[in-house]
């Protein structure tokens, strides 16, 4: 049984919901200090790319303007290269990319429920 493709979209906006709370009020050098809210990060962007990995061709097709390839490249450096993650890159992708890809996953879901 396969698991609708609705659900990846909705882990994603989830987990890149959780993202923005984390990093409300964040700064890079606390970031970069408090392993706990580097580490929840970085679990929340694994499962975003592991998301947009699941959802099929003709669902990304539907929102052009997003880079889904992006988050899947992150989650496999995460998951093969974990001692290669920079800190300046995670920080750069949860808080300059994730809102662009939260605010068009929530468009293409509206436009989904719409019909």
């Amino acid at each position: 049984m396969s698991r609708d493709w609705l659900l990846y979209l909705d882990d994603l906006i989830g987990s890149a919901e959780k993202i923005e709370r984390f990093l409300h009020s964040a700064t890079l050098e606390a970031f970069r200090n408090d392993d706990l809210l580097f580490d929840a990060v970085l679990h929340n962007l694994q499962v975003i790319g592991e998301a947009v990995k699941k959802m099929p061709d003709e669902a990304r097709a539907m929102a052009p303007d997003v880079d889904w390839s992006g988050p899947a490249r992150l989650r496999d450096l995460i998951a093969h290269h974990y001692f290669a993650v920079d800190p300046q890159i995670v920080w750069e992708a949860a808080t300059r990319h994730v809102p662009h890809l939260l605010r068009e996953a929530k468009n293409l879901r509206s436009r989904v429920e719409a019909g």
